[in-house]
C-alpha cells in the first residue's frame, strides 16, 4: 500500500524531482504542505490533486530574506560580524590540526571568507560556497588583497553543490545551518562530497530564545538541540560525533552571549 503521508524526499519523488528543485517549487508555488514541528510532511492526495490545504510560501520566504540581507551588508560584513562571534571558531579549527597541505575542503556558507581564507593557507585547494552574489565579491577581493590564489567560488544554496562525490577531504560550514531551512538535507550534501574519512567542521548556535538576535541575521532556526544534530549526522552516515562549547567568544553583551552560545560540531563519515 503507498504511503498517503510524504517526507520532503517522497514528494520530491513523488514528484521526479530533485529535492532542490522542490524546495524551489515550495518558495514559488502554493503547494499543499504543513510544517510538523521542524519536518514539512505532504499528503499524497493533496499533492496529486493540488488542494489547497497549506501554504509552503508562508515558511520559506525568510530564505529570501537571509539571501538579500547578507547581499545588502556584504561590503560590512567584516565589521558586523565582530559583534556576533570573534575569531576564535577560525582558532579553533586551526587548533585541531585537521587541515593538512594535500586536502581539499569545501566551506558552505562562505560569506566574506571568515573560514575559507584562513584555512587556503594550508589547504591544497578550497571550495567556498555562498548564496550571496555579494558575499563571494568580498571574499574574492579580500582573497586577492592577501595574495590567495587557491579558493575557487561556488554561487549556491549548499543542498546541490555542483562538485563531485567524494571530492572533499573535510567540508566547513560557519553559522550556516541555521540558515537553512531543512538542514538534515544540507548534511547529507555534506556526506555526498566527503570522501570517506573525511570530516566536517561546523560551527553554530545551541538552541536559544534570542528572539532579536534572530531578527537581526534574519535567521530560520534559533540554533540546534544537540540530540538533533547527532541524529541528523548519524542518520547521514556520519561516525565519531563530538559537540562542544565553545566559551567567551562572542563580542555581544555577556547575557546575549549567554542566551545564544556556540558549539563546535567534529564528525566523521
Amino acid at each position: 500500500m503507498e504511503k498517503e503521508i510524504l517526507t520532503m524526499e517522497e514528494a520530491a519523488e513523488l514528484f521526479s524531482v530533485s529535492v532542490k528543485t522542490f524546495i524551489k517549487l515550495l518558495k514559488e508555488e502554493k503547494v499543499p504542505a504543513r510544517k510538523i514541528g521542524r519536518e514539512w510532511r505532504f499528503s499524497r492526495q493533496a499533492l496529486i490533486s493540488w488542494l489547497s490545504v497549506g501554504d509552503s510560501q508562508h515558511y520559506s520566504a525568510s530564505e529570501g530574506e537571509a539571501k538579500d540581507f547578507f547581499n545588502d551588508v556584504a561590503p560590512k560584513w567584516e565589521e558586523l560580524r565582530k559583534n556576533y562571534y570573534d575569531e576564535s571558531i577560525k582558532n579553533k579549527l586551526i587548533e585541531m590540526d585537521i587541515i593538512k597541505s594535500h586536502m581539499f575542503v569545501v566551506d558552505l556558507g562562505a560569506g566574506d571568507g571568515y573560514i575559507s581564507r584562513e584555512v587556503s593557507k594550508t589547504a591544497k585547494k578550497v571550495i567556498a560556497v555562498d548564496i550571496a552574489g555579494e558575499m563571494l565579491k568580498e571574499l574574492k577581493r579580500k582573497a586577492f588583497e592577501q595574495g590567495i590564489s587557491n579558493i575557487d567560488i561556488v554561487e549556491g544554496d549548499g543542498l546541490e553543490v555542483p562538485i563531485p562525490e567524494a571530492y572533499a577531504d573535510i567540508v566547513c560550514a560557519n553559522m550556516y545551518l541555521h540558515h537553512i531551512s531543512e538542514p538534515n538535507l544540507a548534511i547529507k550534501e555534506m556526506s555526498r562530497i566527503l570522501k570517506p574519512g573525511g570530516k566536517v567542521f561546523i560551527a553554530d548556535y545551541f538552541e536559544h530564545s534570542d528572539n532579536e538576535l534572530k531578527e537581526e541575521m534574519r535567521d530560520i532556526w534559533q540554533g540546534f538541540k544537540e540530540s538533533d544534530l547527532k541524529a541528523w549526522f548519524k542518520a547521514s552516515g556520519f561516525k565519531k560525533i563530538k559537540i562542544e562549547k565553545l566559551v567567551g567568544i562572542s563580542t555581544r553583551s555577556a547575557k546575549a552571549a549567554a542566551d545564544a552560545p556556540i558549539f563546535v560540531l567534529t564528525a566523521e563519515k
